[in-house]
């Protein structure tokens, strides 16, 4: 039962999750801290540097911040929904989970 939940249901989750998360953070506001592994390994740059601030951006519409922040944002928010659809429409639509499995 939680397997079946779990298989259906977590990536979509998860990726939904943090769209919004990052859509609801501050742009404009930079605490420093960074999570790229690359800057953990003393590289010069890290290629995802500024995506997120790029995701909140486009989440306001402010689109050419966006692009400047990071030329992937707003490609990246749509892949990112249309990943999210597929597996959305896969868990509830095209699968049609037994409920009584559940």
């Amino acid at each position: 039962m939680l397997k079946k939940i779990f298989k259906y249901h977590f990536e979509w989750v998860a990726l939904l999750g943090g769209l919004v998360l990052m859509g609801l953070m501050d742009p404009y506001v930079s605490n420093g801290q960074s999570l790229c592994l690359f800057e953990f390994l003393n590289a010069p740059f890290c290629p995802g540097e500024g995506l997120g601030h790029a995701i909140a951006f486009t989440f306001r519409g402010e689109i050419s911040h966006a692009m400047q922040a990071h030329p992937f944002g707003l490609p990246a928010v749509l892949i990112l929904l249309g990943r999210i659809g597929y597996l959305w429409k896969r868990a509830f639509i095209s699968h049609k989970i037994n409920r009584e499995e559940l």
